[in-house]
């Protein structure tokens, strides 16, 4: 299948857009690519979406099209979470990370499919690069949808790998938020202590445009980020294939001049790993245990089976592990401060997107940053012609997203720059 894929948001946004004119695309490359392709939820009056935009709105994101994730309460779209329940059962007010991006200026196209709950049993979506292979997920139609260029920006979340993992899949840009920095009332939870709104775009650029909605501008640092790569054993994790594009894209930026030290961060993931699986599992069941209760026979088999084991986790235990979280993300936090860390590098996901669609893939390389709350970006790398995407993902310190975004621009330029004198060199998706 030949699919185009998504243009510069940056490009075609504010004051003089024709908002309208990006409306009209949107719908109609959904026509074009949605009955393969899969991102979006059915929507019997799309079509009058065109009727209903405003043109008004002289915001930051004017003239930007939206994708939603449907976990997210959009006034007048319905939200079912991925599962098969009454759309009653999640009514309420409008997610506020919604309206202020439409108070901005975006205009929301439709939402976008997700896992049930953001957890488990993926989606139909497919992988617009090869539809045989998963878009990656929860935050499956997000990706997929920025990929095809039928939105410009994306809504996703992040629990453990839901933004990193996708974009990367589906060779589009993402950005998982600082956990708690982003309001996600109006949101159908999975597990407080690591959900993070997260963004979706053809760019860097068009993430921070999109994220400069919910964050004060930073002062910039003025000078290169010291950059760690993390502990052998963390990238072991990653396959042979992915770890040599890896290690060539580190090669050729410490070549650039970027500052890169070799670290032991993340060596502790399996430690990490025991904590979360508490903390996830024990949080997930307490969201959702009142439907269960109610509608166990409705909802998707493995959902039913992560409440019943979250519900076998005793008090004692969750709050231990609660308890074990802290400390771990306050020593993270004082090791990026004594040895000067600005950012951690390291592969957006174990390998490209694997094949088939009951799996959206492992989430690992993004599970001891998710557990910290740290934010993270990832832009794609360049591939050769045929090749499946793979992206680079840039962590963060905690509370310094705008930061991370600057920085994550000017190291995916100099990855593009040294590609483009590359003799023979492929285009990047």
């Amino acid at each position: 299948m030949d699919m185009v894929f998504g243009r510069d948001l940056v490009s075609e946004t504010g004051a003089h857009a024709d908002v309208a004119q990006n409306v009209r695309t949107s719908l109609k490359r959904i026509a074009e690519t949605d009955t393969a392709v899969e991102a979006f939820e059915d929507e019997p009056d799309r079509e009058s979406r065109l009727a209903r935009t405003s043109t008004e709105s002289s915001g930051p994101l004017r003239g930007a099209t939206l994708g939603v994730k449907d976990i997210f309460a959009v006034e007048n779209l319905p939200t079912r979470g991925g599962s098969a329940l009454d759309p009653g059962e999640f009514a309420g007010p409008e997610a506020s990370a919604v309206t202020l991006l439409r108070r901005a200026g975006a205009t929301v196209i439709g939402k976008t499919k997700t896992a049930e709950f953001a957890c488990v049993h993926p989606p139909t979506t497919h992988n617009p690069h090869d539809l045989r292979h998963t878009p990656g997920g929860s935050s499956s139609g997000s990706a997929a949808a920025v990929a095809t260029g039928a939105v410009a920006l994306a809504v996703g979340t992040q629990t453990i790998g839901s933004v990193i993992r996708p974009a990367s899949y589906c060779g589009v840009a993402g950005f998982k938020t600082t956990q708690g920095s982003v309001s996600l009332d109006g949101v159908i939870p999975c597990a407080q202590s690591y959900d993070s709104f997260g963004l979706f775009a053809t760019s860097v650029s068009g993430l921070v445009l999109g994220a400069s909605v919910f964050f004060e501008e930073e002062q910039s640092m003025g000078r290169k980020p010291v950059v760690a790569v993390p502990a052998r054993e963390y990238l072991a994790l990653a396959t042979e294939t992915t770890n040599e594009v890896f290690g060539t894209a580190v090669r050729e930026l410490a070549e650039s001049g970027l500052d890169f030290v070799h670290t032991d961060l993340a060596a502790d993931v399996a430690v990490l790993t025991r904590t979360q699986s508490v903390i996830f599992d024990c949080e997930f069941a307490r969201a959702h245990e009142d439907r269960f209760r109610r509608h166990a026979h409705v909802l998707g088999a493995g959902t039913v089976a992560a409440i019943q084991r979250g519900l076998a986790i005793s008090e004692r235990d969750y709050a231990a592990a609660v308890g074990q979280l802290a400390e771990q993300r306050a020593a993270f936090d004082t090791r990026m401060d004594q040895e000067g860390i600005d950012l951690v590098v390291a592969p957006a996901a174990t390998d490209v997107a694997p094949l088939g669609l009951s799996s959206t893939g492992s989430p690992v390389m993004s599970l001891p940053w998710s557990h910290l709350g740290l934010p993270c970006v990832t832009f794609p790398l360049p591939r050769g012609a045929g090749e499946l995407p793979l992206g680079l993902q840039l962590v963060g310190r905690r509370h310094a997203d705008l930061r991370l975004l600057g920085w994550a621009g000017e190291v995916a330029a100099t990855i593009a720059e040294l590609t483009d004198r590359q003799p023979g060199s492929s285009p990047r998706l």
